[in-house]
């Protein structure tokens, strides 16, 4: 069985290396791009999207996840940030839901979420 394909968006380098570190070891194949755009330009090649939504660019994690959408209508979306109070409406539109976690998080939880969108995939 071929590995799950993930586009992880994470502007933070610390935080985007260890988390592909871990996923990698998970077993999950990543690509990682730091921001919006360069998310837009990757995002037709992978199973899952795992992103931030606050990123430096044109594009934050939701557009991001916006725009996969309208290609891929169903593709699972993982979205994370420290401010989620500011997000409810928007992570309203994305239909069908992402699965949210506040920023700090445990790599564990991510890898249990990403484990259990896939299964329904």
């Amino acid at each position: 069985m071929a590995a799950v394909r993930v586009l992880l968006v994470e502007n933070e380098c610390l935080v985007r290396l260890s988390t592909a570190e871990i996923l990698r070891d998970e077993g999950f194949e990543v690509a990682e791009a730091c921001n919006g755009d360069e998310a837009a330009e990757l995002q037709d090649r992978f199973d899952v999207l795992f992103t931030d939504v606050r990123l430096p660019g044109t594009l934050d994690g939701i557009d991001v996840a916006m725009q996969l959408r309208q290609r891929h209508p169903t593709i699972p979306v993982l979205i994370v940030s420290g401010y989620a109070k500011h997000l409810t409406g928007r992570l309203g539109e994305l239909q069908p839901p992402a699965v949210f976690i506040g920023k700090p998080y445990d790599l564990q939880e991510v890898v249990a979420a990403l484990n259990r969108m896939m299964v329904r995939l």
